[in-house]
């Protein structure tokens, strides 16, 4: 019999072999990996899946959403968007088609096969004519792939019009005779499909009209007539441009017209505000506190004319913000009958339109074009509305101080800044001479005073022409009594 230590001497491996089997194994693993590797590589390549994401073998497919539900196809070119979505394994592909007599077109298709996209929005254009489409229906289609085992698609459609029509658009206004700074208003007829957007069209800014049955009684059983109060802003050039009228359909097709108009040029003056050094110093103390709390975008350089400066410009974009949005929704019925009452029974210092150069110890600061007059007077005083009309804005602003935005409706309104207090509420109906608060010296202001506006759709004007009773008979109450004698 072999000893125990023969037979294990016999049956042991040497250290060297089972080195080499260690490294084979190994190299095996590698090899079977680098197979498995490259299985992935083109199985993902070949599919635009990836078998290693958490949702390769989930079976929820795309989410698809318009931004707005497409309404129809006019003349002009649209521009449509939506929303594809993919949380899982994201996006593979969207196409967007549109089909008509079983006719599909395709418009876009988006691949996203190189990378990971779980959104997207998807934005094309449609030119109706250019693809050669009919007036009737079409159908919109929208298709979305995942990157998913089973490439879950989902769809999404719409049926819109398409209709080359548009409306007919006249001016009725024989003549517009108006003021650099100033206001107008144009009578014109439209015909044919209902207007959805019309008015001025003016330094490519489309002032809107309204029907002249809220403006005049008389004017409801004539529906085809409009009307619309329209600036001249002091940057208007008739050598370059011209003002027309514009009526455009729910579906983007428009129709303009031409109106007769003289523009008067005009001069406009300047004026100063001066600001000493502990003057200015206050102001800019209370201005950064105002900013500071509305969290508007100030950094204090801990210079005072770099300070007031910058203030000033982020202030008076501020406010302009808040007036703008108390401004961008105006009553389709006229408020007011007879000419437009000053705040105060005082003389302003200033013509809307003036350039105002405010100076600090004697060192020009800043300039610019005052949008209103200011009324400055010896002791408090009440301030009434101008004319009736709703109160749209209360509030406290950076530069206006306590302020008040009444509209008198058709997008005629008027501003009153730097109160003291308000008498009034937001929403609450005014009347013509009404008290609605009182002066004060809030904001920048420099003396106790009352700050004033006209504006049409945001935009001042010279308010000189509305207080004048005979501008208001010749520009506004003669056109209306022409129209109304004269426009079947």
């Amino acid at each position: 019999m072999q000893s125990r230590k023969h037979l294990n001497s016999q049956n042991s491996v040497p250290p060297n072999a089972q080195a080499g089997g260690a490294v084979y194994s190994v190299f095996l693993l590698l090899v079977a990996l680098s197979i498995l590797g490259a299985g992935v590589a083109a199985f993902t390549k070949l599919t635009h899946t990836n078998p290693l994401s958490p949702g390769f073998l989930e079976d929820t497919p795309p989410t698809l959403a318009w931004h707005e539900v497409p309404r129809g196809l006019g003349a002009e070119a649209a521009t449509i968007s939506l929303t594809a979505s993919d949380n899982s394994s994201g996006l593979d592909e969207v196409i967007v088609r549109i089909s008509q007599n079983n006719q599909p077109i395709e418009l876009s298709r988006r691949s996203f096969q190189s990378s990971t996209v779980l959104n997207d929005t998807v934005e094309f254009k449609v030119d109706s004519r250019e693809l050669g489409l009919k007036e009737g229906n079409a159908e919109l289609q929208v298709l979305a792939f995942d990157k998913a085992l089973w490439n879950n698609g989902s769809r999404l459609s719409a049926i819109v019009e398409v209709n080359f029509s548009k409306p007919q658009i006249t001016a009725l206004s024989p003549q517009q005779n108006g003021v650099l700074g100033g206001t107008e208003m144009v009578f014109y007829r439209v015909t044919g499909k209902p207007p959805e957007a019309h008015g001025v069209l003016s330094q490519g800014t489309l002032y809107d009209g309204f029907h002249a049955g809220g403006w005049n009684d008389g004017f409801r059983s004539r529906p085809s007539v409009y009307l619309a109060l329209y600036p001249m802003p002091a940057s208007f050039d008739d050598s370059k441009e011209q003002m027309r009228v514009i009526a455009r359909d729910n579906l983007g097709n428009s129709a303009s017209g031409s109106f007769n108009y003289r523009i008067k040029q005009r001069r406009w003056s300047s004026f100063r505000a001066g600001l000493s050094l502990q003057r200015g110093q206050a102001i800019k103390d209370e201005l950064a506190s105002y900013a500071t709390r509305e969290k508007l975008a100030y950094k204090d350089s801990g210079d005072l004319a770099t300070d007031l400066k910058s203030l000033l410009k982020i202030l008076a974009l501020s406010d302009e913000g808040f007036i703008g949005t108390a401004l961008s929704e105006t009553s389709s019925k006229r408020f007011w009958k007879e000419a437009f009452l000053t705040p105060v029974s005082a003389t302003p210092t200033n013509s809307a339109g003036d350039q105002r150069i405010v100076y600090l110890d004697d060192k020009e600061l800043i300039r610019g074009t005052s949008a209103g007059v200011r009324f400055p007077v010896s002791k408090r005083t009440p301030i009434v509305a101008s004319n009736t009309g709703t109160v749209v804005f209360i509030g406290t602003l950076g530069l206006l101080g306590n302020t008040i935005v009444i509209d008198h409706g058709f997008g005629l309104a008027t501003v009153y800044g730097h109160l003291s207090n308000v008498g009034v509420q937001r929403g609450a109906s005014v009347q013509r001479g009404q008290e609605i608060g009182s002066t004060g010296n809030t904001g920048f202001s420099q003396s106790e005073e009352v700050y004033f506006e006209t504006r049409v759709h945001g935009v001042p004007v010279s308010p000189n022409e509305w207080w004048d009773q005979s501008w208001v008979t010749d520009h506004i109450d003669n056109k209306v009594n022409f129209i109304l004698r004269d426009a079947s």
